[in-house]
């Protein structure tokens, strides 16, 4: 969430500007891949924003927002367990963002979305005290930042044993793009709206931060030799 629907926008073209470099003349990585689909959904999120100003259905384009970023914890640990050839179940990894896209797809959750001059409000049915002391709560707060945590422990571990420098160089670049990229949408749009606090959105600053840390891994990622 921008500023303004301007800032928004503008977000989200260089946003796809940059996943599309990316695409087009970076070396194929384990990492380029990934960071290519998060910016992109960044991307689309932030413009998914803009719709909820200027493209009359505030409602459609919330719901649309949140399923976007309701996946970005599940990509993330994807691409590291896929950096780290670790073996995983794909369905169980996204067995639970699936299925709450499921249940807000399904079920009317969003009651009210409006755009005004420095915010924009979100209101679902889960904004009260009983749901926020509730198993459902708990159970999505601890899929967000557990696998957030979980995803910055597997890179710090590798970090911790590996002996390339560039290898090194790496961990520590993803686990910081993970942080910048996940942290701040946990905290603005998941805590601060069950919290009722309103608040003047920064997650297009930090995209950006992301889309650098971004190319720096998919450098890094093109100079590691196979084998």
């Amino acid at each position: 969430m921008c500023f303004t629907p301007l800032i928004s926008l503008s977000t989200a073209i260089i946003e796809f500007i940059l996943a599309t470099i990316l695409l087009l003349f970076f070396k194929k990585t384990i990492f380029r891949n990934f960071f290519i689909i998060l910016i992109y959904l960044l991307g689309f999120y932030q413009l998914t924003e803009f719709m909820l100003c200027k493209g009359g259905n505030a409602i459609f384009w919330a719901i649309i927002g949140f399923l976007t970023y309701n996946f970005l914890p599940a990509i993330g640990l994807h691409a590291v367990l896929k950096f780290l050839n670790k073996k995983f179940n794909t369905l169980l990894l996204y067995f639970i963002p699936i299925l709450v896209s499921f249940l807000v797809i399904i079920f009317p959750v969003f009651v009210d979305a409006r755009c005004s001059k420095f915010f924009v409000n979100v209101k679902t049915i889960f904004h009260n005290a009983l749901f926020l002391n509730s198993i459902p709560f708990y159970f999505y707060i601890f899929y967000y930042a557990g696998f957030i945590i979980f995803a910055c422990y597997l890179l710090y571990k590798d970090y911790r044993m590996q002996r390339n420098r560039i290898r090194k160089e790496l961990d520590v670049i993803e686990i910081s793009g993970i942080l910048l990229m996940t942290i701040p949408t946990f905290v603005l749009i998941l805590l601060f709206p069950f919290l009722g606090i309103e608040f003047p959105s920064i997650l297009c600053r930090f995209a950006i931060f992301v889309a650098v840390a971004a190319f720096l891994g998919a450098t890094l990622g093109g100079k590691i030799r196979k084998g």
